[in-house]
This record gives structure tokens, C-alpha cells and sequence, in this order.
């Protein structure tokens, strides 16, 4: 009887130990960190970025090769020739050296008997009658002497005197132009004989020879 006692409380001592100390529960859900961080990284590194195509003057040093793209294997379209300056002409001393072209300003103005009684002309020219006039005709002039230039680029130093008689009618008689010998190749002195042959001036009571010296920049 005894043993039987002993056999039952073993067995119920079993028992309360399975159930209640070491309780059944839940399996603890097992993390795997690998495998999430493994696909962030993929599809971080599935994710390109774009690119865009540098000018050629704002290229940043030590950045990507001119021609081809970032984060591209395809070469980059050439980039348009850049066609070079054209050199200035180089201009020898017999270019440069002062000629003069055009009428004789030395002789006299020719009276004619008709103006003597003509009272037009009863004062004489002011330094701003003549300023006046000539100046609104200078632009005309500086087209002149950039047009007898051989070319825009080549600089020619030296100066343009324009020089001319103001009859006592007010019309100019004779115009004569000092000016280096490459721009009278090129024909400074007929058109800038076309332009003040026709100023007019107002009558005086005698005839003058005036001079415009012109620097060549």
C-alpha cells in the first residue's frame, strides 16, 4: 500500500513539474536580419541615378571625361568644330607710311564778279558754324575709315586728317585726305571726298581751309 502511495505522488509530482515549471509555450520567432538588409541593398544598388551633360566651359576639374555621360557606357555626341579666328594681317612699314590724295588746297579761291555785289556773305565763318556742320557728318566719316580697313581684326595705328576749303558761298572747294597708305588702298579718300564735297556752309566774306585730324584706334 505504501508503495502505492509512493508510485501515485511520484507520478503526480511528474506531472504538476511537466505542466506548470516548464510550460508548453510558443516557439520563439526566429529574426532573420540577413535577409531584409540583403534586399535593401539590392534594390539600392538596382536604383541608377540620371545624368546630365556638362558644358564645355562650366566642366568641374577632376570630374567626368568630356564625351561620355555618368553612369554610362554610351559616348556623348562630338561637340560642334570651333572654327579658329583669322589672324590679323601684318602690315609693313610702306603699309603704314602717311600718303596724301586729293585737291590742291594752296591756291586761292577764284572770285567770281557777280559775288562782289553779293552782301550774303558779310561776316565771317565762326570755329562752331563750321563745328556745327561737320560734325553731324563725322559718323559718315568713321564708316569711311573703317570700311578702307583691310579687315576688322588688324589694327592700323597712325591718324586720318581731313582737310578742306570752305568757299565764301558756303559750298566746299577741294578736299584732300592724309591717311596711311593701306587705307587709302582701300579707298578712304573718295568716300570721305563724297561726304564733306557736300556740307554746306553758311556765306562768309572770304574762304578759309579747315583741318580735321582723325586718331586711329
Amino acid at each position: 500500500m505504501l508503495g502505492l502511495i509512493v508510485a501515485v505522488a511520484g507520478f503526480a509530482g511528474y506531472h504538476y513539474w511537466k505542466e506548470f515549471a516548464h510550460p508548453p509555450g510558443k516557439p520563439a520567432p526566429t529574426v532573420d536580419a540577413g535577409a531584409p538588409a540583403k534586399e535593401g541593398r539590392e534594390k539600392k544598388k538596382k536604383r541608377r541615378r540620371g545624368a546630365v551633360r556638362v558644358a564645355r566651359n562650366d566642366s568641374p576639374a577632376g570630374g567626368q571625361p568630356q564625351g561620355q555621360a555618368s553612369g554610362s557606357s554610351r559616348p556623348m555626341p562630338p561637340s560642334p568644330p570651333v572654327m579658329d579666328e583669322p589672324e590679323p594681317i601684318k602690315l609693313s612699314p610702306a603699309d603704314l607710311k602717311l600718303v596724301s590724295q586729293g585737291d590742291d588746297l594752296s591756291r586761292p579761291d577764284v572770285i567770281h564778279m557777280g559775288d562782289a555785289t553779293d552782301d550774303s556773305g558779310s561776316h565771317e565763318l565762326t570755329q562752331d558754324d563750321i563745328d556745327t556742320r561737320f560734325h553731324a557728318k563725322e559718323e559718315s566719316i568713321l564708316s569711311c575709315i573703317s570700311r578702307a580697313r583691310p579687315d576688322e581684326e588688324t589694327y592700323v595705328p597712325g591718324r586720318v586728317t581731313v582737310k578742306f576749303r570752305i568757299q565764301r558761298t558756303g559750298n566746299v572747294r577741294g578736299v584732300r585726305v592724309e591717311a596711311p597708305a593701306i587705307l587709302q588702298k582701300g579707298g578712304v579718300y573718295r568716300c570721305i571726298k563724297g561726304v564733306v564735297g557736300g556740307i554746306r556752309f553758311p556765306p562768309s566774306n572770304s574762304s578759309q581751309v579747315v583741318s580735321y585730324p582723325f586718331s586711329l584706334t
